[in-house]
């Protein structure tokens, strides 16, 4: 009966998915289409390689998302025929983590449901921001791993003698270490304090697991090196002394600081946009929840409410700049808000989720027409890119700055080897697999005759090159005959 129970509200988010695809479609062609975000086909080129047993070469970024991004990534390549059903397969896996992190917080079905799909429809609004979500490696899976561990807090009591509950958390730590730093800056700080207050005492265990899965996380990530696998420490980004500077100035100048945090948090239009809506939302709740007749203890909501300001901390403590894909909390927890705020009023709970979910389908097919439009353009720049490409000789090693490379990898049928430079020049291959690039590796950025970029202002820094063709933002160059230079760098 239990597995029915969660296999309902499964099939209908299915069902939902199919129905509003067309938001996802933009948001693919956003990225894959009207742009070349290569970032987002990382995974998708590492699982191939780990099919192809290729993955020796491999340059991990520090933030790895191995778990559970890599391995749902190296399941679905083989059951995926193309670049699109690949990314649609795992974007479904995508749109059910608000409705599950929702409901751990304490949502009803229906409304953890509207939640996932309100998320949808706001990515398929703004698919260059919110859209990001949906990709493999871009922190969404923050929202799994949050439900996992809240789950673990609230059942720490219970005993389970098959499965401890100490090495359920070992493990989900130790994972979370070696694939995403994220949770720790975006929902770790509401999980400490909800755990604080929930197990007390108790929550020594549930601390030293976590720092016994970094150590264990850092004897994991060395073993990588065995199979030919490199990863990008924390240390490179001296995350330790930035955050000793930070806690020094918070407590000398607390002022200061705030002001800081406030800057950061506002420069940017558009999350500033969302932190208004978040606000508004959250402190509704919060007023309706003073006056409502059932008192409910409203601490966990509160919690998790603190949990942008505490991001935001620490984003202006290591000098990241703000990005939505850090801030996801803030979409989520306005929808979140909201929907706790109708589930207050017992005669608005079964009424309104229906008709919030026939206004949505309304809106979807009054803007279907503009949203097949988008799909198309996206479509068209891609077929456009590729067509250029092949006005060059694919058996001639070329080179190329970074988001074309994993992009032609992905969706070219011919085989090419393009070597990854900086605009400087220099031999960069970031989040990439260094056998792609052969023994070329080691050759100059003057040794190779041809090439592709995505900026213009490159080619004016690049002496002995000329524009050959220009395409769908992408400036494909040749090198003059008298520049040439096929001598090693080394």
């Amino acid at each position: 009966m239990k597995q029915i129970r969660w296999f309902k509200p499964f099939f209908f988010l299915l069902v939902l998915f199919a129905s509003f695809h067309l938001f996802y479609d933009v948001i693919y062609e956003n990225h894959l289409g009207e742009g070349t975000d290569s970032d987002v086909l990382y995974p998708y080129l590492f699982a191939k390689d780990v099919w192809n047993g290729k993955v020796s070469g491999w340059n991990l970024p520090p933030s790895t998302t191995l778990f559970p991004d890599g391995m749902i990534c190296i399941l679905l390549y083989p059951l995926t025929g193309s670049v699109y059903s690949f990314h649609l397969v795992y974007g479904f896996f995508v749109f059910l983590l608000p409705f599950i992190f929702a409901k751990s917080l304490g949502l009803s079905n229906s409304l953890s449901t509207l939640t996932s799909l309100g998320f949808l429809i706001l990515a398929g609004l703004d698919p260059n921001q919110l859209g990001q979500f949906y990709f493999p490696s871009f922190h969404g899976m923050t929202f799994i791993l949050a439900a996992w561990a809240l789950m673990e807090i609230e059942r720490w009591n219970d005993e389970n003698k098959e499965f401890p509950k100490q090495i359920r958390f070992l493990f989900l730590m130790t994972m979370i270490w070696i694939s995403e730093y994220w949770f720790f800056v975006n929902l770790a700080p509401f999980l400490f304090l909800y755990g604080l207050v929930r197990l007390r005492w108790k929550i020594i265990i549930p601390i030293g697991s976590t720092l016994l899965g970094f150590f264990i996380a850092k004897l994991i990530t060395k073993g990588f090196r065995t199979f030919g696998i490199g990863t990008i420490g924390t240390e490179s980004f001296e995350l330790i002394p930035k955050l000793k500077i930070l806690l020094t100035l918070l407590f000398q100048n607390p002022i200061q600081s705030f002001d800081g945090i406030l800057i950061s948090s506002t420069k940017n239009p558009f999350i500033n946009v969302w932190w208004e809506r978040y606000l508004v939302f959250g402190f509704l709740f919060f007023i309706l929840s003073i006056f409502h007749i059932s008192k409910k203890n409203i601490g966990k909501e509160f919690l998790f409410f603190l949990s942008p300001f505490f991001t935001m901390v620490f984003l202006y403590g290591f000098q990241i700049e703000p990005n939505i894909r850090y801030l996801y909390i803030l979409p989520f927890g306005t929808l979140y808000f909201l929907f706790r705020s109708i589930e207050l009023f017992p005669w608005f709970r079964k009424i309104i989720p229906v008709l919030i979910l026939v206004g949505l389908f309304i809106f979807y097919l009054s803007i279907h027409s503009d949203l097949i439009t988008k799909i198309k353009t996206g479509e068209s720049r891609r077929t456009n890119r590729l067509t250029c490409l092949e006005a060059f000789n694919p058996h001639i090693v070329g080179a190329a700055t970074y988001w074309p490379i994993k992009y032609i990898y992905a969706f070219s049928n011919q085989k090419w080897t393009l070597v990854p430079f900086t605009k400087d020049g220099t031999y960069y291959p970031w989040v990439a697999n260094t056998s792609w690039d052969g023994e070329s590796n080691n050759l100059s950025f003057s040794s190779f005759v041809w090439g592709v970029t995505d900026s213009k202002e490159n080619l004016e820094i690049w002496k002995g090159v000329e524009l050959v063709k220009e395409c769908e933002g992408w400036y494909f160059f040749q090198r003059n005959s008298d520049q040439r230079n096929t001598k090693p760098k080394n």
